[in-house]
This record gives structure tokens, C-alpha cells and sequence, in this order.
């Protein structure tokens, strides 16, 4: 991303969303990837509706190209929904990427962390220069965060948990699905090759562990040396159901984050994903050691895991960002309507707003961004500043509105949607335009996806009552763990 010097007019520009006053009648300059200037200008009546406020960042995601109701997994709690992602057809990592990352774009977002799923966890290393790639075509900014598992297939307990719901013509089936990990330091080779191979300032390379239910304890320690030794950030998923945390409970007497900073896994270098089953102590734990969680507000409602304890991360000091998780409310990666949706959840029920603006574009600009690559204080429009800029149609959105009190910040907590999105510029390049994307053509790509996909149409719909009986013994392995807790 080396782009050519570019200005931009605006009528309304939000450098920091609710912590800097709004300025009227700016222009931007922007050179080498940065923000050069800032200035007061003369601008035309085309420019004077229009807004800029900085980028969003997707603070966790997977990159569903093709997304999960595509080949039948459907909501539902999220551990009987993971099996619905037994069914994913084979398709080019590339396109996967593209696609999703094209959508993005659209919804706002100059820079995600994309937690890989991986068609071949031999070919990661290979996968991952797809990734790149696609994301440089795009011109977003990715943070690749490496998959690593190896405990606790099928279930929290394993296979040998589950094993006696199935029949033995049952168990046959579902053994072909069951995964041959590779031993842990070979995992952990494959996240420095990727570096070495694809890691760059504008592709990011971070240790993925899934999940501490899916990780053996001596892999945890290992990720947490490496990452002491190396400086490489980590970024995996804590907490995000219930069944989540009656395993952690019964597994981690003391706690599952205390079990984690015993082993020296807490730091600032960590961002854990969903924490929507953190307790009040946990919080106050994570902030003490610099750890930033990724709320994802829609797909903790798809899922039916629950809502984050927001409260508890301001109370505590918590530092949070926020993500799509590949789940946005209409699964279409609109992050201004998801920010929006997150803003009106953690409002509070009191005469004075809990999550204030300021806090809310905290989480979605200055520490979704930290949790990229580290670097603290990026994500607002001043000099020096990555030129990550989102430009709204504030005219159209402000339509109707007459009361001079009505403020922008107001108007756009109101209204504010991937409808408005005129520009977004990453790195300086402009990616979309006019409301269009300008570095890919996302229909052409989506129809290449979907037809590789729809050539394992039969194979999905031939396997969905072998899914279907699977997806209802976990449920009833979940329900008995359930019974047991109550």
C-alpha cells in the first residue's frame, strides 16, 4: 500500500468521535500512507454534506466468504451450531478471503483480525499467502491470527465423553470428522513461517490458539513463551458460553484467567474474544495486566451465548474493542449499525448513559486498532496518523433533521448504516468511492465462490441428516452438563 499523495474535502469531520469537537469545512491531505494535514478550506456544496470520522476495525473475525447459512448452519447455541461447520464445501482460500474481506470494506472496515479456518492445517503456511493476498487486492489491513488446536475434539470432555450417545453405525460416521492435530512445536513453526513467508506492515501475524478448551495446558505454555520471547501478539477466544465456563469452572478450581496468568499468558500483547462469561474479578484482572477484549454483540445474540459484561470492563478499566465475528445482525459485515446495536445494548437503564460515546469509539477506533500490531494511540484523523478514513453521506442521513441541537455524533448514534458510506481510504488508497468498491469486483468474486461451492452441493445436502443426528447428540451431551451444574 504505497499510495499517491491524495486530498479530501469534507463538510463535517469527527478526528476523534466524542472526545474532539467536531470541525466544519477541513481538508485532509494525506501522503506515504499517513495523514500530512489537516486544515481549514473553502469547500463546494458536493463536499459540504459529506463526513469523515477515522476507519472502523474488526476487532475478530473468521472471514466467511461464504457464510455459514450458505451450506446449513444455521443460529443456534454456539456449541451445536459448530457442528454445523462440518458441512463448509472446499473453496479457494483466496476467494474466501476476497469475498469477505470485500464486504468489509463496504461496512466500514480498513483493518480486521482474521481468525483463519483452516481447509488444511498441513497447507496453513500456503493458505495464509492466499489470505495476504487477497487482502492487499482489497486494501485492508489483516491481522492473521494462526489456528492452534490440539485437545477436546467434538466436545469439552473429548470424543471418549460423548462417546456413549452414539450407536456404534453412528460413531463410525462421526469419526471420520474427527481431526489429526499436529503436535503443538509444529504448530507453533507453522505461525513463524507464515511470518517470515507473508508478515508485513499491513499483514500482521499472530498466535492463534482457539480457545483454552481447545488447547492442551504444556500448548498454552508454549504459546504464552513464545509470545514472551518473540513479542508476538496473541489473539484467541475465552469465555463466549456458558458451557464455556462450567468446563473452565470444573476444570480451573481457581479460574480459568487466573490458570492463564500463572503461566505468564497475560499481557498487554493479548486480546481474548467474546469474555462474555467474565466474571467481575476476571476483569478487574485483565485490566490489571493490559489484556483487551473483542466484544462481538451480534454473534453473542445469534449464538445465544449472552451479552458482555461491559459494565464490569468500564467499571474495571477493561480495555475492549469491537468485532463482527463473521455474525453481523444481517450477515452483512455493516459495522456502523453493529457499533450502533452495541451502543444502544450497553446504554444502562439509569438517567445517565453507561457506555458514552467516547467510550464507544474508544473501543471501536483507538483500541481495535492497538490490537493489530500493538502500536497505542492510532485510530483518530490527525498528522501522523495512518490514513484510515470512513466518509459518511451526513447530508442523507440529516436529512429531515431541523433542531440545530441535534449534533452530528447524535444524528449518527441514531441512523448511521453502510447505506451512508461514501469513501473509505486505507493506508492513504481510496478503496471505495462513491459508494463502490474500487480495487475488486465483488460480484464477479462471489459468483466464482458460490459456483466452486455449489459443486459439493450434493455432498452437503447427502450428509445433513449424519450432521443433523450429530448436532442433537452434543446438544444432549450439553444438556446432561447443564443437569449436572443445576
Amino acid at each position: 500500500m504505497s499510495p499517491d499523495p491524495h486530498t479530501l474535502n469534507v463538510g463535517h469531520l469527527l478526528t476523534s468521535p466524542g472526545i474532539d469537537p467536531v470541525q466544519h469545512n477541513a481538508c485532509l491531505r494525506m501522503a506515504a500512507g499517513r495523514i500530512a494535514a489537516i486544515a481549514k478550506a473553502e469547500i463546494s456544496p458536493a463536499d459540504a454534506g459529506r463526513l469523515a470520522m477515522p476507519a472502523l476495525v474488526n476487532a475478530h473475525d473468521h472471514g466467511y466468504g461464504l457464510r455459514p447459512i450458505a451450506f446449513g448452519a444455521t443460529d443456534d447455541a454456539l456449541e451445536p451450531w459448530i457442528t454445523g461447520l462440518s458441512a463448509r464445501p472446499p473453496t479457494d482460500p483466496y476467494l474466501e478471503a476476497a469475498v469477505a474481506f470485500a464486504r468489509m470494506a463496504l461496512g466500514g472496515i480498513a483493518t480486521t483480525v482474521h481468525c483463519h479456518n483452516s481447509h488444511n492445517a498441513d497447507n496453513l503456511v500456503t493458505e495464509a499467502g492466499a489470505v495476504a493476498r487477497a487482502a492487499a487486492d482489497v486494501g485492508i489491513r489483516v491481522a492473521f491470527s494462526c489456528p492452534i488446536l490440539d485437545a477436546n475434539a467434538l466436545v469439552y470432555g473429548g470424543p471418549e465423553a460423548i462417546r456413549p450417545l452414539y450407536s456404534e453405525a453412528e460413531w463410525k460416521i462421526v469419526c471420520q470428522w474427527l481431526p489429526n492435530h499436529a503436535p503443538a512445536d509444529e504448530q507453533l513453526a507453522r505461525v513463524e513461517a507464515i511470518a517470515a513467508a507473508h508478515g508485513g506492515d499491513s499483514f500482521n501475524v499472530q498466535l492463534g490458539p482457539i480457545g483454552p478448551q481447545w488447547c492442551r495446558n504444556s500448548t498454552l505454555e508454549k504459546i504464552a513463551e513464545a509470545s514472551q520471547r518473540t513479542g508476538r501478539r496473541i489473539h484467541m477466544h475465552l469465555l463466549e458460553s456458558p458451557r464455556q465456563r462450567q468446563w473452565s469452572d470444573k476444570n480451573y478450581p481457581g479460574g480459568i484467567v487466573r490458570h492463564l496468568d500463572s503461566i505468564g499468558f497475560l499481557s498487554p500483547r493479548l486480546t481474548v474474544a467474546h469474555g462474555v462469561w467474565l466474571n467481575d474479578a476476571e476483569c478487574a484482572l485483565l485490566a490489571e495486566r493490559g489484556v483487551t477484549v473483542a466484544v462481538n454483540t451480534s454473534a453473542n445474540l445469534r449464538l445465544r451465548s449472552g451479552i458482555a459484561p461491559v459494565p464490569a470492563f468500564l467499571s474495571h478499566g477493561t480495555r475492549f474493542a469491537l468485532g463482527l465475528d463473521g455474525t453481523a445482525m444481517d450477515d452483512d459485515q455493516d459495522a456502523l449499525r453493529d457499533l450502533r446495536l452495541t451502543y444502544l445494548l450497553h446504554g444502562g437503564t439509569g438517567l445517565d448513559r453507561l457506555l458514552t460515546p467516547a467510550a464507544l469509539f474508544e473501543a471501536a477506533l483507538i483500541n481495535g486498532n492497538a490490537i493489530f500490531d500493538g502500536v497505542q494511540g492510532q485510530g483518530k484523523l490527525a498528522p501522523g496518523q495512518r490514513a484510515d478514513i470512513l466518509c459518511l453521506d451526513y447530508a442523507a442521513m440529516s436529512h429531515d433533521v431541523i433542531a440545530q441541537s441535534a449534533a452530528e455524533l447524535d444524528v449518527m448514534l441514531t441512523r448511521m448504516s453502510a447505506r451512508h458510506i461514501t469513501d473509505l481510504f486505507v493506508a492513504g488508497r481510496q478503496v471505495i468511492k462513491a459508494g463502490s468498491l474500487q480495487t475488486v469486483d465483488l460480484a464477479a468474486l462471489e459468483r466464482e465462490l458460490h459456483a466452486q461451492a455449489a459443486h459439493d452441493a450434493a455432498h452437503i445436502q447427502s450428509g445433513a441428516p449424519d450432521r443433523a443426528m450429530h448436532r442433537e447428540h452434543v446438544r444432549d451431551y450439553y444438556r446432561h452438563m447443564d443437569r449436572q451444574e443445576s
